[in-house]
């Protein structure tokens, strides 16, 4: 699987104002061995920060999460969901050799969690492992289109914001850290977090996929172009990719978000969001 085209933009920080920093995506590919893997990290909201150094608790636990799965790939013959048994108990153990605070001892808000969407290209078909928002796009050359992930979840996240931005900052850091403190619980959602019984939770999907197929790997800042914004459909944004480049996608999008007021209308938690995608050919 070839890499063809990434990009990867910080966005606005949760209370307003643009990030200083590179923001809290990621992503890893390896081209020989056929996947790619983009990489959300979680805004930090809890009460602590729990690294000892590091941009922010989301960037750095994007960063391990990338490290961790270039350091110890997924075995061919393997189906995603027993790499990922083995890969976040890996992810914990290099959380814990770097936080300032014993997990044990943390607010479970303040835990790091991440979105991801990892792809992988074996025996003809695109297979696709997802938690979170992330989203990938499959096109095949006959023109068949197949969506990874749970597109709901830009939706169903643009009607919380809309009730949420409409709160005191306060009362919309207290409602977040409410919400972060029942991931990866039977009563809350499930991300790719530091709690290994989050792999038994993921979204597997597979496509076709012959040689010339593409993928558009991305982030659910990226895919605001088709939800919350409804500029294009699933298919005509991998198409405008495709003929445009990622480059003026991205211009296109920070354009429509130009204004922090339209914020509560729209729904949306900040008015930019970190936006990371890889346009990947099979």
């Amino acid at each position: 699987m070839k890499l063809i085209d990434s990009i990867s933009f910080p966005g606005s920080k949760l209370g307003g104002g643009m990030k200083t920093g590179s923001g809290d995506d990621r992503y890893a590919f390896d081209e020989a061995a056929g996947w790619a893997c983009v990489i959300d990290g979680a805004t930090d909201v809890g009460p602590v920060r729990i690294f000892k150094a590091a941009e922010s608790d989301a960037a750095r636990y994007a960063e391990i999460f990338a490290a961790e799965i270039v350091n110890g790939p997924a075995d061919t013959r393997e189906i995603p969901q027993a790499w990922f048994a083995r890969l976040l108990p890996r992810i914990r153990a290099a959380v814990e050799r770097e936080v300032k605070i014993p997990l044990k001892d943390a607010p479970l808000a303040s835990y790091p969690t991440a979105a991801a969407t990892w792809v992988r290209a074996r025996k003809g078909k695109l297979e696709g492992a997802t938690l979170g928002d992330s989203i990938a796009i499959v096109k095949s050359p006959d023109g068949a289109v197949t969506v990874f992930g749970e597109t709901t979840k830009a939706s169903d996240e643009q009607v919380r914001a809309r009730t949420v931005m409409a709160m005191t900052p306060k009362d919309r850091l207290k409602w977040l850290q409410d919400l972060r403190a029942i991931h990866n619980t039977p009563k809350g959602y499930w991300v790719f977090g530091v709690q290994p019984e989050a792999a038994a939770h993921i979204v597997y999907q597979t496509a076709d996929a012959p040689p010339g197929t593409k993928v558009l790997a991305m982030t659910d800042g990226f895919y605001r172009l088709v939800s919350p914004y409804e500029r294009y459909t699933d298919e005509q944004l991998i198409d405008a990719v495709v003929a445009r480049g990622l480059g003026a996608l991205m211009r296109e999008l920070r354009g429509m978000e130009a204004s922090p007021e339209d914020d509560a209308k729209i729904g949306r938690f900040k008015t930019s969001d970190d936006a990371t995608a890889l346009l990947l050919e099979v």
